[in-house]
């Protein structure tokens, strides 16, 4: 069923507004009317914790990327028409947020995102109280493993709300993720709807993102980027490729002639590409075409669409 995307700072309150989300959900669930559509829902809490991965994984490159691989396949995993997946991660990059909602698309569920909005300072003290050697941190850990915790399918209900994560994260890793945070505009569609959530707010506007994700007029329709068509036409990975291709070549030129910035129109498409004001390496750009080739693979569109729809996944990277 739906796909809620959590996302904010580090140490900004994100897990503990996961968890509220996920107690809210399953008080419904448990209180809806018997042989109900809601009944069959169960709630999924997806995060680092659950995930075993440590907080060190952010310093090395090659080891975020596969840190994000790892908890973009557990949600995808999960999703499904009778599952409620809350993604409880850092969710800092747009392009990541728009895989996970054209995964929800694909399934036919719908998803939203929740940003926890807490300044920078904050998020910096919290994390110096955390676990990793502070004793309050040692003390929070402690407290979170007594007998009787309430625990939920993926994640855990700690004693104290406002510390829902253990781990601290180092200083350097910690200002670099802020640094290079992404945040959630809701006139994107994979930002959308938006809930915002204060960081003095009691809890979110769980009223709200229950009947944006159950309620009994939510359809979502597939189009053309996320119908699976299994008889397609059969060069359409040749000329995914190539169209893609083409355009990489096509912004390598540009920014050899005319350096960085601008507007690049794109033959054949209706959508100019959006280039950031730095010039992209040549490994940045088939970064971008293998993520973008890796999400469509199976997600056949007709030739006319590639460019276009490649044109807006390059675009939504550098909003």
């Amino acid at each position: 069923m739906p796909l809620i995307i959590i996302s904010g700072y580090p140490c900004s309150g994100k897990t503990t507004r996961a968890q509220q989300i996920a107690s809210y959900f399953h008080d419904r669930i448990a209180s809806s009317p018997p042989n109900t559509r809601e009944t069959r829902l169960r709630v999924h809490l997806v995060n680092t914790e659950s995930l075993s991965l440590p907080r060190t994984v952010y310093r090395d490159a090659r080891a975020e990327k596969e840190a994000r691989a790892t908890e973009y396949s557990a949600v995808k995993r999960l999703m499904s028409k009778d599952d409620v997946v809350i993604a409880d991660g850092l969710n800092y990059i747009k392009g990541l947020r728009y895989q996970l909602y054209c995964e929800a698309k694909a399934v036919l569920t719908p998803s939203c995102v929740v940003h926890v909005a807490a300044p920078a300072d904050s998020c910096r003290l919290w994390n110096s109280t955390r676990g990793g050697g502070t004793a309050f941190g040692e003390a929070f850990k402690a407290a979170d493993e007594v007998e009787g915790a309430v625990t939920l399918p993926g994640g855990k209900l700690e004693d104290a709300p406002d510390h829902g994560g253990v781990g601290r994260y180092p200083d350097d890793i910690l200002e670099n993720l802020i640094f290079r945070y992404e945040e959630p505009n809701g006139m994107a569609r994979w930002d959308s709807p938006l809930f915002t959530v204060p960081y003095m707010d009691d809890a979110p506007d769980l009223e709200g993102i229950w009947n944006a994700m159950v309620g009994k007029d939510v359809v979502v329709k597939a189009n053309q980027a996320t119908v699976l068509k299994p008889a397609a036409e059969g060069d359409y990975l040749h000329e995914l490729g190539k169209m893609t291709q083409e355009i990489v070549s096509l912004v390598l030129e540009h920014q050899r002639n005319s350096g960085g910035g601008g507007t690049l129109p794109v033959p054949g498409c209706s959508v100019p590409l959006e280039l950031p004001a730095n010039d992209l390496t040549t490994s940045q750009l088939q970064g971008i075409r293998r993520d973008y080739t890796k999400l469509n693979r199976s997600h056949v569109v007709g030739k006319d669409r590639i460019r276009q729809l490649f044109v807006e996944y390059f675009n939504s990277r550098f909003e």
